[in-house]
């Protein structure tokens, strides 16, 4: 089965339920795969080596059918690319979330 890389699991806090809560409905994205979260709503690229890291482990078994889910930090969003874009032969197959 194929897997959706979503790059990053964003939250937005909900101040009715008093917790972070998804901030978007990403299940729209199921038909193309299975989702896969990268990176946590806190990381951020101003220390990119533990990122990078963390993205060649999680990304390590993208291959043709996998998508990349462009959600997130645009710098990170770069990095899981370049990182997917490595592991893969230089073959990334990339999906845009749109509200």
């Amino acid at each position: 089965m194929s897997k959706v890389y979503v790059v990053q699991n964003q939250h937005r806090w909900d101040r009715d339920k008093q917790r972070f809560e998804p901030k978007f409905d990403l299940t729209p994205a199921e038909e193309f795969g299975e989702l896969v979260y990268l990176l946590s709503p806190t990381a951020a690229p101003f220390r990119p080596e533990p990122v990078i890291q963390e993205l060649r482990e999680k990304l390590k078994d993208y291959r043709e059918g996998d998508h990349l889910l462009l959600v997130g930090n645009p710098v990170l969003i770069g990095f899981a690319v370049t990182v997917a874009a490595d592991t893969n032969g230089g073959r990334v197959s990339l999906l845009q979330w749109s509200g």
